[in-house]
């Protein structure tokens, strides 16, 4: 698997990360400066060294500074990755339960967004959706049933405190 990202304006412009900047936990992209953005990270796989299919695609609402910059090792990523992680453990973990927190809401795109991703890759990688057609809309939809799944957990979690 591979992963590409790609930052999506709400007037609809594309702009792909390269993944180096990604590792460097800053991303600079003078373009989308004072922006708030979709961020999209895409897996997919290769065929003849060429992006080929799509697997999961996360969405992310990020904030790009004065200079262009998002800065991934931001405290609230923190807080929210610790609370999925809290979540993801909620069933395998043993010992006292305490509650959970709220979980964080999903990510969803809006039409014009989901619009703008399937142009760009349409345009730049048409094998990625025409091998994957459904892909963008199935991760939504898992989004939202996790989502569920999570709020089904914060219930009982509560209930049995």
């Amino acid at each position: 698997m591979r992963m590409k990202c790609l930052c999506v304006t709400t007037n609809g412009n594309v702009y792909e990360i390269p993944i180096k900047q990604i590792d460097a936990n800053k991303v600079v992209k003078e373009e989308i400066s004072n922006q708030m953005v979709l961020m999209v990270t895409l897996a997919y796989e290769t065929e003849n060294r060429k992006p080929y299919q799509l697997g999961p695609i996360w969405f992310e609402r990020v904030v790009f500074d004065e200079n262009g910059v998002y800065d991934f090792s931001d405290d609230h990523l923190s807080e929210k990755n610790h609370v999925l992680l809290e979540y993801a453990m909620s069933g395998i973990t043993t010992g006292e339960n305490s509650p959970l927190p709220i979980p964080p809401a999903p990510i969803i795109p809006s039409e014009n967004e989901s619009q703008a991703i399937k142009t760009y890759l349409n345009k730049k990688y048409p094998l990625l959706l025409k091998n994957s057609p459904d892909a963008i809309n199935n991760s939504i939809r898992r989004s939202k049933q996790i989502h569920e799944e999570n709020i089904k957990k914060l219930k009982k979690s509560h209930k049995s405190t």
